[in-house]
């Protein structure tokens, strides 16, 4: 019953109805449509596989997992949270997985699921907000706190990006709703073959479309995204 309970609070967290404010980030991807990269379902299918998810395999993976591990220490994880900080190189993707993480701390706290409310008062008292409340330390918390094992927490998250980039291409008009699913159904390979290697022991990424992607959008650019 406890893991049945704990499969729930993964799949609620999981919706897209969850307030987690990920919908307002792109990672990239509406600088690639506006330039012309990114024009077909299998443009992203390949930007996914390719970018997109060995980024969180390599990046985000590693920094989840010490956070899970670290879930019931707040001087720890905010520890974990600083070296993110310093190994995020790429300054709209950093705010946007800090505004994603405090965004979901907030929302985790306002529910009472264990553990959030301690992070949360321990940022407050400790840290500056542009430098700590990174989302991969935030679900890597939360995943131990709604009682989810290791496995669980990796696949709520990845899922989580993977569906965030998809659901940003149908918004942008690239991508048809049945389109999308298909993308997301052909996207579970790459996913489950990269979840199923061992993590990296050291967070490290390289994903210069994505990345650079993110940077380069101007002002002058028609947006849709916060990023």
């Amino acid at each position: 019953m406890t893991d049945l309970r704990s499969q729930l609070r993964m799949l609620q967290c999981c919706d897209s109805a969850f307030p987690s404010g990920a919908f307002a980030f792109s990672s990239g991807l509406e600088t690639l449509v506006n330039e012309g990269r990114v024009k077909s379902a299998t443009d992203l299918h390949q930007l996914l596989d390719g970018q997109v998810i060995p980024r969180w395999l390599d990046f985000d993976r590693p920094f989840l997992r010490q956070a899970f591990a670290s879930a019931q220490d707040p001087d720890a994880l905010y520890q974990i949270d600083t070296r993110c900080h310093l190994q995020n190189t790429v300054e709209r993707l950093a705010r946007a997985s800090r505004r994603i993480g405090r965004s979901l701390l907030t929302v985790h706290a306002r529910i009472a699921t264990p553990g959030a409310k301690a992070y949360q008062d321990h940022l407050r008292a400790n840290a500056p907000p542009e430098a700590t409340g990174y989302e991969p330390i935030v679900q890597g918390m939360l995943g131990a706190g709604l009682g989810l094992d290791l496995s669980q927490a990796e696949v709520g998250a990845l899922n989580t990006v993977v569906t965030g980039v998809t659901s940003a291409a149908v918004r942008l008009g690239k991508l048809g709703a049945l389109d999308a699913q298909a993308v997301l159904a052909a996207a579970a390979n790459a996913m489950v073959a990269g979840l199923s290697c061992p993590a990296p022991e050291y967070p490290g990424a390289f994903a210069p479309l994505v990345e650079i992607a993110a940077q380069r959008r101007t002002a002058e650019q028609i947006s849709l995204f916060a990023n």
